[in-house]
Parts: C-alpha cells; sequence; structure tokens
C-alpha cells in the first residue's frame, strides 16, 4: 500500500513538473513569438517610412528643376505607384508621402522667411493722404478670422488715413486661397487686424512692426552684402544708369521696351522716376505677364503716378522693390526729377523727419497687384497721394522662384 502511495506521489509530482515546465515553454514561446512579431512590424514601418522618404525625394527631384509644382506629378519610374502632393505655403511649398502608417511631410523654402505683409519696409513709411489696402497678405487663420498684414515696418509709418478693405470683398489674395468660412480679417477688440481709422500711426495688428526687418534678404535668402549674386544670376536684364545715384534716362520708357521684348525681371542701377507720360505704357506691359520685377538698387526712385487725362484703369502687376545698400540720399539729389517739385516744395506738406531723408517718391494714383518692399534703412518712403494697394501672392511667388534657388527648409521634417 505504501509502495503504491509513493508511486502516485511520484507520478503527481512528475505531472506537475510537466505541467510547470509546459507553462514556461509556452510563455517563452508567446514572448518569442510577440518579438518575432514586434521586430517584422518595426521592418514593416521602416520600410513604408523609406518609401515615404523616397517619395518626398522623388517630389523634390521634380520640383527642382523647374521650381514650381509640376503639371502632373509622378513616382519618378519606380512602379511603387507612391506619388508625392504638393501644398503652397507662406515659405514655398509643402511636399508630403503617406505609405501605409507613416506620412511624411518636408517644406522646400523659395529664397528667406518672407513673413506677412503686402508691403514691407525697412525704410521709414510716410503717407501724406490715405493708405487703402483692398487685399491684405491674409496672414494665418485664427478663431477670430484671418491675421491680415497690410503693412509690415521696421521703425516709423504714419498716415492720416488707413484702410484695410479686408479678404472677402476684392480681388482674392492668390489663385488657390481657401477661405471655406468666408471669414474676414478678425476684427475685435484684443485682435484686431482690419484697420479704419485716422489719425497717426495706423490702428490695428494689420500694420505690423518688425524691428528686425530684412525685406531683401528676406525675398531672396541672401544677405544684403552679398546681393551682385541676385543681380547676376542670369535672370535679371541689368539696366545702368552709370553708378550709385545716377539718374538711368526715360526710366520707365526703358522698363517698357525690355517688358515687351521678353525681359520681365529688371535690375535698375542707380536713379529711375517713372514719369506720368510714361506710366500707361509700363503699367500696360505687364498685363501680358505672369507678373514682372522691377528692382531698383542705389539710388532715388520715384513714380509719378497716372496722366491727367486718359489713364489706363489696369493694375501694374508685379513687384515693385527699392533696396539702397551703398547709397545715401540728400535733399539736392532730388533736383531735376518731377518728384521734387512736390517732395521739396516749400513749404512741403510732408513731415521733415521723413522728407529730408526720402529716398523714394510716389505722387498721384497708383494701382498695384502684387507686392513692394522696401530695403533702406535709415531712409524713409514717401506716398503723397492715395495708394490703393492689392496683394497678390501668385504674383510675388513668380518673382521669387525666378530668382532665387529652392531649398529644404532646416528642420521642416513633419513625420507620423
Amino acid at each position: 500500500m505504501r509502495k503504491y502511495q509513493a508511486g502516485v506521489a511520484a507520478l503527481l509530482v512528475t505531472c506537475l513538473l510537466l505541467a510547470a515546465s509546459l507553462v514556461i515553454v509556452l510563455t517563452s514561446y508567446r514572448n518569442v513569438f510577440y518579438q518575432i512579431k514586434r521586430a517584422q512590424n518595426e521592418v514593416t514601418s521602416r520600410q513604408q517610412h523609406w518609401l515615404a522618404e523616397g517619395a518626398l525625394e522623388c517630389g523634390w527631384a521634380q520640383f527642382k528643376p523647374i521650381k514650381s509644382i509640376p503639371a502632373t506629378v509622378t513616382d519618378c519610374g519606380s512602379g511603387l505607384a507612391i506619388v508625392p502632393s504638393f501644398e503652397v505655403t507662406q515659405a514655398g511649398y509643402m511636399v508630403k508621402a503617406d505609405v501605409g502608417f507613416a506620412s511624411l511631410k518636408k517644406e522646400i523654402q523659395m529664397g528667406g522667411d518672407l513673413g506677412y505683409g503686402a508691403m514691407q519696409s525697412s525704410a521709414d513709411v510716410y503717407f501724406h493722404s490715405s493708405a487703402t489696402f483692398s487685399t491684405p497678405d491674409p496672414g494665418a487663420l485664427g478663431s477670430d478670422g484671418w491675421e491680415c498684414i497690410a503693412l509690415t515696418y521696421k521703425n516709423r509709418f504714419y498716415s492720416s488715413v488707413v484702410d484695410n478693405k479686408g479678404v472677402i470683398h476684392g480681388d482674392s489674395p492668390f489663385a488657390d486661397f481657401s477661405n471655406p468660412s468666408s471669414l474676414d480679417c478678425a476684427n475685435t477688440a484684443t485682435n484686431n487686424y482690419l484697420s479704419s481709422a485716422t489719425g497717426g500711426a495706423g490702428a490695428g495688428k494689420d500694420f505690423a512692426q518688425n524691428t528686425h526687418l530684412k525685406p531683401f534678404e528676406s525675398f531672396f535668402g541672401v544677405e544684403e552684402a552679398d546681393h551682385d549674386k541676385v543681380r547676376d544670376n542670369g535672370t535679371f536684364t541689368i539696366l545702368d544708369a552709370g553708378g550709385s545715384g545716377a539718374l538711368l534716362p526715360s526710366c520707365g520708357t526703358q522698363l517698357t521696351t525690355q517688358i515687351l521684348s521678353g525681359n520681365h525681371h529688371l535690375w535698375v542701377e542707380g536713379s529711375c522716376e517713372i514719369t506720368q507720360t510714361e506710366y500707361n505704357g509700363l503699367v500696360n506691359a505687364t498685363q501680358g505677364t505672369n507678373g514682372v520685377t522691377v528692382m531698383v538698387h542705389d539710388g532715388l526712385f520715384s513714380v509719378m503716378g497716372t496722366p491727367a487725362t486718359g489713364a489706363t484703369t489696369n493694375k501694374f502687376k508685379g513687384v515693385l522693390f527699392h533696396f539702397n545698400y551703398a547709397y545715401t540720399p540728400s535733399v539736392g539729389d532730388w533736383s531735376g526729377l518731377a518728384a521734387n517739385a512736390h517732395l521739396n516744395h516749400v513749404p512741403s506738406v510732408v513731415e521733415d523727419s521723413y522728407r529730408t531723408i526720402a529716398s523714394y517718391y510716389q505722387h498721384g494714383a497708383f494701382l498695384v497687384s502684387g507686392g513692394q518692399y522696401f530695403d533702406s534703412d535709415g531712409q524713409a518712403a514717401v506716398f503723397f497721394d492715395s495708394l490703393d494697394f492689392r496683394y497678390n501672392k501668385d504674383i510675388i511667388d513668380n518673382s521669387r522662384n525666378a530668382n532665387v534657388v529652392p531649398r529644404w527648409r532646416k528642420g521642416s521634417w513633419y513625420a507620423k
């Protein structure tokens, strides 16, 4: 009997040991299976990530030669049917690629960080009459509406009247502008981006100060000291007046002739005055383009507005850029220009602290569709009569794309 009991006990212990061993083996197997499955998922995830990275590079390869979104985006002949997509951003273009659970995007930057502002100026800005922005730069969309920026200035800004018309009534800021809720510029007591007021230095956040503003570097992505690299990039047609501050004869007519000849990006070395008799021809010449670039470097720049009769109803279509790097104006430099009789009339209606440092003068009605930039720190841009400005990002992008080298934006990787 005792031998029988001992045998049963031994058998029970053996069964328990076998059961425990089986549990350990099964647990170990499940752990091994989990580790194998996890490793397989990680490999798949990395493969999807690599394929998405490859699609981004495929998008870059198609974008870079033409500096714009291709009419037809492909998978670069890989046969994988992984086609990148593009969307317009403030700095340039976002490229996106989705493969499985991997979603990557990276931004192509055109030029520098241009920031917001239909007009941007490191020069002091003085509007003797009204400053009307029929279409501001919409900026970013917030909970109260668009953060519209009409003017970004570095140091000083004055206007007797400012009027921001908003983004829902006039021309669209750009062709692909999406505003499904039909929101206008934010217009609350604490978030005012829709100025319409009188008296002094503007009213709301849509006339914004940026003490670090550098329009040339922001627009072209090149330091001011290296501006010759932009001038000599092969895109600009150079009109040389013969030295710093020298006046280019019949500047408006010469610009018109170049535009009609197919040269749409023009760099004037020296001073330029566009007279009333030249105004119609120049403005009308821009209509057959995607937008022109007129850069006036190291000199005075004046636009005398529409003729007294027979003025064109067209808008100047392009980017006006005034950049003084090694030129400082004096009141006497205006002698001989039509602008002088108005700017420096005795007595002058322009406040002296602006008038005596003026390097840009605009007189009479002038309709602009595009962008306007002044990079002349310590100088002033004076607008005598009313300004009616219409921001157009497509025209600005056309100018930037022709004159900058696209590059991946630093730190622009986004993955999920």
